[in-house]
């Protein structure tokens, strides 16, 4: 089962940078912050508001980064149920977001879940640090196919303001995943 003690925001080293623009709708599900590469800034770094997840680092200039949110609809990250380590993923979704929820998918059909069970980012991912809250689940369903399940996800963080984000300045290298899969 998950451990508190792994979670992740407290351990990491964090660049605090401003929100400065964002796309043209009412959400914040690609913006641009103030730093970039000459803070340190690089793709695939996780960003934090609180101690939730925003999303990643998609591209990266001298001193601005545009930011995909985890409400983007070109958005998935693999998450996990902190209570029973389950494995699910949390896909983006700009349509209801208006609802105040995105969507979970692939939760296995034995997962021992319940409504207002937390989601953190999960250890299989590949750009995802492990141990970062996402958000809440409820309105947990069968899929028809009775081998997975999908719910609602509530974020944790409030994707209709945002000012200041955090970026974690370590990047969870896909090598080291590389390594670990490697069973010659």
């Amino acid at each position: 089962t998950f451990n508190k003690e792994r979670f992740c925001s407290p351990k990491y080293e964090k660049v605090a940078a401003r929100v400065v623009s964002r796309d043209n709708n009412n959400w914040y599900n690609m913006f641009t912050i103030d730093k970039g590469s000459k803070d340190g800034i690089k793709k695939d770094m996780n960003v934090i508001a609180g101690n939730g997840l925003v999303g990643i680092v998609a591209e990266v200039g001298t001193s601005y980064s545009k930011v995909r949110s985890i409400i983007d609809d070109n958005s998935y990250v693999s998450g996990m149920f902190a209570r029973t380590s389950d494995i699910c993923d949390v896909k983006g979704d700009l349509e209801t977001i208006n609802d105040g929820y995105i969507s979970v998918e692939r939760i296995s059909v034995d997962a021992e879940i319940e409504d207002g069970m937390e989601i953190v980012t999960s250890y299989v991912s590949d750009r995802y640090l492990e141990g970062i809250l996402i958000g809440y689940v409820n309105n947990i369903e069968k899929d028809a196919n009775n081998m997975t399940m999908t719910a609602r996800l509530t974020p944790v963080v409030n994707f209709d303001r945002l000012d200041t984000v955090l970026v974690i300045t370590e990047l969870k290298h896909s090598e080291e995943l590389e390594d670990m899969t490697q069973y010659d």
